[in-house]
């Protein structure tokens, strides 16, 4: 063999051996979240010379999953996806993913080092489907100057239906015309709210155990405690203590920061922006429920799907990028730059991070309410496969609440009626 031909070998040895696994990763960060999220991507990548990740973002989490929905089983799916947390049950029963647990165990990964309620919620008879990654929970936000103003602890905030009705309504302010210039609260009309609420009252959403063991719902279980639920909203918006500021998260928020209302719900994750955009200072409680006592909040936010697409070592390259994105550090830097809470228990005890609850403790309601919830079918949230069209239901049934032309019942019952509809063609389909 000639040099030329020993050099040209040597270097396809080489290449071979320096070739990174090439993992594609679809996500749906946008704005400063993807910001951050690419320097983590950046940062994994440096830091190793095995895999390089290529972060692509997708637009919405319904585009993500509908363009997923289009290639999911092909060579053009990507090895890694994020999915927000109501496409739980199309992932996990699509046949297009490995589950985590597989990796955890082959790995013999300690799961414990993440936040129970997180696993609480994405596993599935035990087994763990996908890695949380971007976590949060609904907390109340209130306005404690006006707390102080109305004579009411700034430092107690509501927690049962009745308390915070009755704060609501000597929140409301009204100017020498008899307008209102302070509602006492307000509500995002938004199904994931509501879902909360029963929730932490022990209801399920669905039936089959919330859909948490393999067996497909057939009906939504809710009517009581909806109806308890509704009431409660009505009463305020009948006495205009209570109003909407429609479906937007900008809208409500923008509302609340210009003093328009003292108490409303929002993601723990929109707390920072919330505190660096008031004049006044902000407190957070925890969500409600009928008693008062609180049983437990329902996680919101994405997690992290391996798919089956690719190959076993691309896959495995994934699962090494997905332990460094749960890492304390990594978890710690993502939650102070993003507000969504780490997922990583000992995330809590950097520097970084009790350095960031000390300059906002509000956030410390949402570590608390996470803590805290008690694991049951209830707080682990509903696994259906038609999630999205049952919020959009709930919604509507919301925005009819408010304007109060139509009965609570008629409201109820119709929205059960419809929303089982949707289950059960859903059922014929997916047999």
């Amino acid at each position: 063999m000639n040099l030329k031909k020993i050099i040209i070998l040597c270097l396809f040895i080489s290449t071979t051996l320096l070739a990174k696994e090439k993992v594609i990763f679809w996500h749906s960060m946008s704005g400063e979240l993807q910001t951050t999220l690419n320097k983590i991507v950046t940062n994994y990548n440096n830091s190793q010379n095995n895999v390089e990740v290529e972060a692509i973002y997708q637009g919405s989490y319904e585009e993500t999953i509908s363009k997923f929905k289009a290639i999911s089983g092909t060579k053009d799916a990507p090895t890694l996806i994020q999915m927000n947390d109501i496409s739980t049950a199309f992932m996990y029963k699509s046949d297009a993913i490995t589950p985590m647990q597989k990796f955890i165990e082959k790995d013999n990964f300690d799961i414990n080092q993440l936040e129970d309620a997180l696993l609480n919620y994405y596993k599935v008879d035990g087994k763990l489907y996908s890695m949380p990654f971007n976590s949060s929970t609904a907390v109340m936000i209130y306005n404690k100057d006006a707390f102080k103003e109305a004579g009411l602890d700034p430092n107690i905030p509501p927690k049962n239906y009745t308390e915070f009705a009755e704060y609501s309504k000597k929140l409301t302010k009204k100017n020498n015309n008899g307008s209102i210039d302070r509602y006492g609260s307000a509500i995002l009309m938004y199904s994931w709210f509501i879902e909360q609420f029963l929730a932490n009252d022990g209801a399920l959403f669905v039936n089959k155990d919330n859909g948490r063991t393999h067996e497909n719902p057939t009906s939504v279980s809710y009517q009581k405690e909806l109806s308890q639920i509704f009431e409660f909203l009505r009463g305020m918006y009948k006495d205009d203590s209570a109003t909407s500021f429609g479906r937007e998260w900008d809208s409500i928020r923008a509302a609340f920061s210009a003093g328009k209302m003292a108490m409303y719900f929002d993601s723990s994750a929109g707390i920072k922006g919330i505190i660096n955009n008031a004049n006044f200072e902000v407190g957070t409680g925890f969500i409600l429920n009928k008693t008062g006592n609180f049983n437990g909040s329902v996680v919101g936010g994405a997690s992290l799907w391996i798919t089956n697409s690719s190959a076993n070592s691309t896959q495995k390259a994934a699962w090494d990028f997905i332990k460094y994105t749960i890492s304390k550090d990594v978890q710690s830097y993502w939650s102070i730059n993003t507000g969504y809470y780490p997922v990583n228990k000992a995330s809590y005890n950097t520097p970084e991070m009790i350095k960031n609850i000390e300059k906002y403790p509000q956030f410390g309601t949402a570590v608390a309410e996470i803590k805290e919830t008690k694991a049951s079918y209830a707080t682990q949230g509903a696994i259906i496969g038609v999630f999205p069209e049952l919020r959009d239901k709930m919604t509507e049934a919301m925005e009819k609440n408010y304007e109060g032309k139509i009965s609570i019942d008629k409201i109820i019952d119709k929205n059960i009626s419809d929303s089982n509809k949707i289950i059960e063609r859903y059922n014929r389909v997916n047999k």
